[in-house]
């Protein structure tokens, strides 16, 4: 691909290209190395976050074309001003710029790397450049390299200036920027003059405003042809703060992000170069180890005959997941090519999750039925932008089948996973399923309901004492982890972990059940023991959850900016039932409460009832809907506050006179 575009740009040596360099507007750049003012080296505090360990005061980048020896070379400026204010900021004092080398006629280098930290001393400014000596390159993978700057006499209060130049034969990929970090941004802004001849999307994310987005014509220095000159600016971006439930923050961080679609050359054909998503698949389906891989599981004729033979489609469904999930072990390899054939991952017995699934799907086709994978991007790698088809945002591939009109959804690199269970990892938004006839996004969800129920019967003893039995069970993911935890550490390990575990109760005589029930839920019976004082009291104070292990409301943050994700709708019961030692009463019982999210996505129920020598607790969450966005989120912290405050609220037993 790289090549034949080069191709093409060699053309316009003789059509309409004169210039010698393409630059950006001519206007004032807010940000010149090493001029640095007593004011910047002597600030202390950031006003706008005074928390924050450092701060960057300007990030400038620009990105321009050059025309050398009959080819287009991009070039791309950078220059750093930022503000180490506290200890925690020392670290962003290890500068890394990442270059490509590809091979002798498609790299990038970089040039013209210079830093200083300027610290106030005794009246005045000292500084302290950055050796040349000192700057060191190290390979990270495969073609990606970084040139690692580490600057010198930084302490609390440096400021630190940094610039450098990147040329690149890669033009392709035309330079994205970030706006926004984990520390605070005073004014970010980036600059890009692109010749006509090419056309580039553009794509914006994040949460924080825009205040500047500019573009106008301008002209090449040396030539006739125009070029397309952009500006965009940010200023006062706030810290990007993690927080529970997101998928990654590099979905949520303001940047802007650009993909090549067209070369224009003047006198010759129009090439589109980003691809259609029919293409897309089209490329798959032909690919030697993705599509090439799904027609090839015919070495196995006896094991798909006996796979045949069951009439029953879930039934045959589950027995060639269970036959490929007990065989062939992953290698904790990802990506959404096969790494070896078939016959090679049946024969060693491993492989990575591409060889697996793609290796179920072969099986479920040759056994009849229809079988498709979906390559999808896992939450840890971030979404995937579904307005172009970029097969590097996909790291993972699943099994899609359709049962009884519904789709299943299979991955079979876990023992301990039930067929229809994906990963969590894996629930992130749609993946693409590829067809022969084409493809479409399907939801990447499961059918299977997480489900966390607790319920235990306790005898309350005139001292306070507590005992009595509990039975945990737990479904769907929340069973999954469990039976993962108890794999992992082996199970007389778990137990013994478990029993030491809560800090309020002793645990006793542990029992789990149902381990390898893989469909059925997981359980755990035991006893519990909380000792109370030496006398019999005439006031006893019960907590209604003592059982449960306190929480905090897990939404901090005064406002957010960007969804809440569980990844699942989950449902947590908890039932107890408490037996008060004769001669007493229930003196105070907390009210029932029933508190509902805006649009049904959501229900808290809380119940109490005294009947007798009996007290009834019931507490049941339901989050119905995975996914709560910015707007909603105000409502979220409030019903998490308000689940906390009822369930802390006790229940006051009083000892007749």
């Amino acid at each position: 691909m790289h090549s034949s575009i080069l191709s093409w740009a060699k053309l316009t040596l003789l059509l309409a290209v004169f210039l010698v360099s393409l630059s950006a507007a001519a206007q004032p750049v807010p940000v010149k190395f090493g001029e640095v003012t007593p004011e910047e080296v002597k600030m202390k505090v950031y006003e706008k976050d005074t928390a924050a360990a450092a701060v960057v005061l300007v990030d400038f980048g620009d990105s321009y074309f050059t025309f050398v020896g009959g080819e287009f070379k991009l070039v791309f400026q950078r220059t750093l001003r930022l503000k180490i204010l506290k200890k925690a900021g020392y670290d962003r004092a290890n500068i890394e710029i990442p270059y490509l080398y590809g091979n002798s006629s498609a790299k990038e280098f970089v040039t013209r790397v210079k830093a200083t930290t300027y610290n106030w001393e005794n009246g005045t400014v000292v500084a302290t450049p950055l050796d040349s000596k000192s700057i060191l390159d190290e390979k990270k993978h495969d073609h990606l390299y970084v040139k690692k700057l580490a600057l010198p006499a930084v302490k609390e209060g440096s400021l630190l200036d940094i610039t450098y130049t990147v040329n690149s034969d890669f033009f392709m990929k035309f330079n994205d920027w970030t706006f926004q970090e984990s520390i605070p941004t005073a004014h970010s802004e980036y600059r890009a003059a692109i010749p006509e001849y090419f056309e580039y999307k553009q794509y914006v994310q994040g949460h924080e405003p825009m205040q500047v987005r500019e573009s106008k014509k301008g002209n090449m220095k040396h030539g006739t042809a125009t070029t397309n000159e952009y500006r965009w600016v940010m200023k006062d971006v706030p810290a990007l703060v993690s927080e529970a439930y997101i998928t990654t923050v590099a979905d949520h961080v303001s940047r802007i992000e650009f993909e090549l679609e067209w070369i224009k050359i003047p006198g010759s054909r129009h090439q589109q170069v980003s691809g259609s998503w029919g293409s897309f698949t089209k490329s798959l389906i032909n690919e030697e180890n993705f599509g090439g891989q799904l027609g090839k599981a015919g070495f196995l004729k006896a094991e798909v005959a006996s796979f045949a033979s069951i009439k029953d489609t879930m039934e045959r469904v589950n027995t060639i997941y269970n036959f490929v999930k007990d065989r062939i072990e992953w290698n904790k390899s990802t990506g959404i090519l096969a790494s070896n054939s078939l016959r090679k991952t049946y024969d060693s017995k491993t492989g990575s999750a591409a060889d697996i699934n793609l290796l179920l799907i072969a099986l479920l086709k040759e056994a009849g039925v229809e079988a498709w994978p979906v390559v999808l991007s896992t939450r840890d790698n971030g979404h995937i932008p579904q307005h172009s088809p970029l097969i590097s945002r996909f790291n993972y591939v699943v099994g899609s089948v359709v049962v009884g009109g519904k789709t299943l959804l299979m991955d079979a690199t876990d023992p301990m996973r039930p067929l229809g269970l994906l990963p969590q990892n894996c629930l992130n938004g749609k993946g693409w399923q590829v067809t022969t006839g084409g493809g479409e996004w399907i939801p990447l969800q499961t059918g299977d309901k997480t489900m966390e129920a607790f319920s235990a019967d306790l005898h309350v003893l005139p001292n306070g004492t507590l005992r009595g039995t509990v039975r945990e069970s737990s479904s769907g993911y929340a069973g999954f982890n469990q039976r993962r935890t108890v794999k992992d550490m082996g199970e007389p390990k778990y137990l013994e972990a478990f029993t030491n575990s809560q800090s309020n109760f002793t645990r006793k005589k542990p029992v789990v059940q149902n381990l390898q029930e893989l469909r059925q839920p997981f359980n755990l019976e035991y006893e519990v023991l909380n000792e109370g004082g030496a006398q019999a009291k005439d006031i006893i104070y019960l907590h209604p959850m003592a059982l449960k292990t306190p929480a905090d409301n897990p939404f901090k943050l005064q406002e957010r900016k960007y969804p809440v994700d569980f990844a699942f709708a989950k449902e947590e019961v908890f039932m107890c039932s408490f037996t008060i030692p004769e001669g007493y009463v229930v003196e105070e019982l907390p009210k029932s409460a029933v508190i509902s999210l805006p649009e049904n996505k959501g229900k808290f129920t809380y119940m109490l009832q005294a009947q007798g020598n009996k007290v009834q607790v019931i507490s049941k969450v339901v989050i119905s809907n995975p996914v709560f966005y910015a707007q909603e989120y105000a409502f979220l912290k409030q019903f998490y506050a308000q689940i906390l405050a009822k369930q802390a609220e006790q229940i006051v037993l009083r000892k007749k006179s």
